[in-house]
């Protein structure tokens, strides 16, 4: 009897046990998808703040409508989000009227547009009041409580972890996501080497010998590459020509001890070392005691972005660590000089009145079907102190592309 009691109490102890294990994973999970709900939530009203601010200084049908339609896109996710959290309590209800009303208004103002009408004043207004909105709301999510394990919304206190907005490094993110899908046009025509060959020009790029370097295999694809790898260095040689394609140093950095004004001197100091020439420093960002540093290539006055090369510069002692001319690969050409339809002076007269047009250039920048345009880009002031990349087809007038500048210390980024 006591033989059957104990196996009893050890029965429902191990079910008890067992329920509560199933119970407490029903629980976490649950309070997983609350957070990335709320992290989803964070990332839609951040898109939807910068899509207000730069709809502030579109200019032309075609890109106030993109705008339109990228607010109402970005407003439908949020709700999609929000919709996910437990709301019982009502302590979202302003944020899902405001993202409503957002939406409401992005679908009136692309509507309106479509049939051949503009933008008022008082509407410029109201999205610079949005924007305001939103920024607020941002910042309240960001120090939300994620902890959803009572089923309810947290209490909205500040965190550091819970929402990151990563700004892309200029020309880094919004001139090159198509980069993988062309064929590499400065390579065209070349021959295949060996895979000696290229080691060997692998050794020379780096300054060591042949036989401090191991080879890893190759890469397949439209840019092939041959790879090879030496302590704590690793570089890709195309097999078409048998050109260094990308270098990166993993060691540890030190103390920075540099500026910015150094690193542009040593990455100016590499490309002469290495013959190349006719490279424009575009933009910079300095993280973990690095400097990155994006170049175009630049000919006759025009800036090419699409023919991009990126260093990275230690700061501790000025060294590269890290080389990538994939950008260059893939787009550098022979080109027609270009012949463009208007003025510079014609297209400063497209951009929005809510900015003040500065400095200009011609420059080449790709488009999202892998293409290329000509435009005349203008660094603007905003009315609200922001600085505004504005670019202008140079032969139809319209904007291709607006890019707001975030300037710091350590760079300047865009979004």
């Amino acid at each position: 009897m006591i033989t059957f009691i104990i196996a009893v109490i050890l029965v429902l102890g191990g079910t008890t046990i067992s329920g509560y294990t199933e119970a407490a994973r029903y629980r976490r999970d649950l309070n997983y998808t609350y957070e990335r709900a709320l992290g989803d939530l964070n990332d839609c009203v951040s898109s939807m703040e910068t899509t207000l601010n730069k709809s502030i200084y579109a200019n032309t049908a075609t890109q106030q409508n993109g705008l339109a339609a990228r607010l109402m896109r970005e407003a439908s996710m949020a709700k999609a989000a929000l919709a996910v959290l437990p709301l019982s309590d009502g302590s979202l209800f302003e944020a899902s009227r405001f993202i409503t009303q957002a939406g409401d208004f992005a679908m009136s103002l692309s509507s309106r547009i479509s049939a051949g009408g503009s933008i008022t004043e008082e509407e410029y207004q109201s999205m610079k009041q949005m924007g305001e909105y939103a920024k607020r709301l941002r910042e309240s999510l960001q120090s939300a409580d994620t902890d959803f394990s009572g089923g309810q919304p947290g209490d909205f206190k500040e965190t550091e972890d819970n929402f990151t907005d990563y700004p892309t490094l200029i020309y880094d993110g919004p001139f090159s996501d198509h980069i993988a899908q062309k064929q590499p046009a400065f390579l065209e025509g070349k021959e295949e080497i060996r895979q000696g060959n290229a080691q060997n020009s692998a050794a020379q790029f780096l300054g060591v010998s042949q036989s401090e370097l191991q080879h890893d295999g190759d890469t397949e694809g439209n840019l092939a590459t041959y790879n090879f790898s030496g302590g704590t260095k690793r570089i890709t040689i195309s097999r078409l020509g048998g050109y260094p394609v990308a270098l990166i140093d993993s060691r540890s950095v030190g103390t920075a001890v540099l500026s910015y004004e150094d690193a542009a001197a040593a990455a100016v100091g590499f490309f002469e070392s290495h013959g190349i020439t006719g490279m424009r420093e575009s933009y910079y960002v300095i993280n973990d005691n690095i400097c990155t540093l994006n170049y175009a290539y630049e000919e006759n006055g025009v800036t090419y972005y699409p023919d991009l090369i990126k260093v990275s510069v230690a700061l501790d002692d000025g060294s590269i660590l890290e080389y990538n001319a994939t950008g260059f690969l893939m787009n550098h050409r022979q080109r027609e000089a270009p012949q463009p339809a208007l003025t510079m002076e014609e297209a400063r007269q497209r951009v929005s009145p809510h900015l003040t047009a500065g400095e200009g250039r011609l420059a080449v920048i790709p488009t999202a079907g892998l293409n290329e345009v000509l435009t005349y880009e203008f660094l603007c002031q905003g009315e609200n102190g922001d600085q505004v990349l504005v670019y202008i087809n140079a032969d139809t007038g319209y904007e291709e592309q607006i890019l707001i500048l975030l300037s710091s210390g350590n760079g300047i980024l865009t979004r």
